[in-house]
């Protein structure tokens, strides 16, 4: 068996010169005088640097060396650091790590082994270019390229590269419109009423109650997703929901959404047993598609199916049900459900006689609530309904948004 590696490096004694020295990685840093006050304090500084700055395989302790690093090593080590800050209050990372994760591999395929400090500019275009030929657009490119200078930023934090490294990153300007080959993102525009009207009669009751519910109070995905009884203040009215992770979370704003009756009736008709559970639980909108395809089915339930059934069922299954959608499968279901809608106008009309749904997603129902209320109550009531505001003013507008988001909920939600 493998000895395992220590996670901190001895103090140790080179007798040849009586020096103090530490090895990292197969590299001996030495220290000065054995059991000297200077070499222990040096000693100290090594293994503190060490714990606050860790970089696999890289000799990280002498300031002298930090400069070798590559570009592979120095993403490593952020990538460690990405792993913890990029979490929710709940533990579980954000969306943030499959970004850095994209955005990585087109480095280190170009630049892997290059000395992190001859990372410079051009190599930063490069990086870019392979970007637009994959076919990203301008505003996802900026914002990649954007995170290729936060792992250096945090390199220098670190003492990784010389803060001239960055500084010469920064001056990499960004990708304007109209002025780049990259194409141009398509704007996120409201989804239409008469498309969802067309895709609900395809969607299962939990799915489609979190349409209603979301287009009803122009939640986010994410929010309606986790949507709980014991999230909610139900003593009023109107219901107040205040999600315990959200988008701008970490910025110290609050969220505050109003849930008003209509959008309680879809709740109350799919509330859970327990107060902790989720309104939209896919356990159940999965034993409701059991149920209508065996009420479905035409052939008789022979006793002797029922017993090979039962004799090939699988006790645990690797993939059961979760607890709560994500906003993947959300999409997902909600795709599914407009292609079913095609396919059944297909089926009535023939092919290139019937008006096709528009493939649509869920964050277009946010938009279309904040549009509705922009009409009806104007440009600041839509900004409270959607949680748009600075998290240096929330404070100051908390109990005015709250009152002015009861008033729109009370009316159309």
């Amino acid at each position: 068996m493998a000895r395992r590696r220590q996670s901190v490096p001895s103090y140790l004694l080179h007798k040849p010169t009586g020096q103090a020295r530490v090895r990292i990685n197969g590299t001996d840093i030495y220290l000065g005088r054995y059991d000297s006050p200077e070499s222990r304090a040096e000693y100290a500084r090594i293994v503190t640097e060490l714990a606050v700055c860790p970089i696999p395989d890289a000799p990280e302790a002498a300031r002298t060396t930090r400069r070798d690093v590559t570009v592979n090593e120095l993403l490593l080590g952020f990538w460690g650091y990405a792993e913890a800050h990029y979490r929710r209050a709940d533990g579980t990372p954000t969306n943030e790590l499959p970004q850095f994760r994209q955005t990585f591999r087109l480095v280190r395929e170009l630049y892997g082994h290059t000395p992190a400090h001859e990372f410079g500019p051009l190599a930063l275009k490069a990086v870019r270019q392979k970007m637009i030929e994959a076919g990203w657009n301008r505003k996802l490119v900026n914002q990649r390229v954007g995170r290729v200078r936060r792992a250096f930023r945090w390199a220098v934090e670190n003492e990784l590269v010389p803060p001239a490294v960055l500084q010469a990153l920064k001056a990499v300007a960004g990708l304007q419109a109209g002025r780049t080959s990259a194409r141009e993102p398509a704007p996120v525009l409201p989804v239409a009423d008469a498309d969802v009207r067309a895709t609900l009669p395809f969607l299962g009751s939990v799915v489609r109650g979190m349409v209603e519910v979301q287009l009803l109070t122009g939640m986010r995905p994410g929010e309606v997703c986790r949507l709980r009884p014991c999230d909610i203040d139900a003593t009023g009215d109107v219901w107040v929901y205040r999600p315990g992770q959200h988008k701008t979370r970490h910025r110290g704003k609050e969220r505050v959404v109003a849930i008003g009756p209509r959008a309680r009736v879809v709740l109350d008709h799919l509330a859970p047993a327990e107060r902790t559970g989720h309104y939209f639980d896919p356990r159940r909108a999965v034993a409701e598609f059991r149920a209508a395809r065996a009420a479905g089915r035409k052939t008789p339930r022979y006793a002797s199916h029922m017993a090979r059934n039962a004799a090939v069922r699988v006790a645990n299954p690797k993939r059961e049900p979760a607890e709560r959608y994500t906003v993947s499968s959300y999409g997902h279901a909600v795709a599914r459900a407009v292609e079913r809608a095609n396919r059944r106008r297909e089926h009535l009309a023939g092919a290139g006689n019937y008006d096709l749904v528009s493939h649509w997603h869920p964050n277009q129902l946010r938009h279309a609530h904040g549009t509705e209320v922009r009409r009806r109550f104007g440009l600041e009531a839509a900004q409270v309904a959607l949680g748009h505001e600075r998290a240096d003013v929330t404070q100051v507008y908390a109990e005015k948004n709250l009152a002015l988001a009861a008033k729109v909920a009370a009316e159309i939600g």
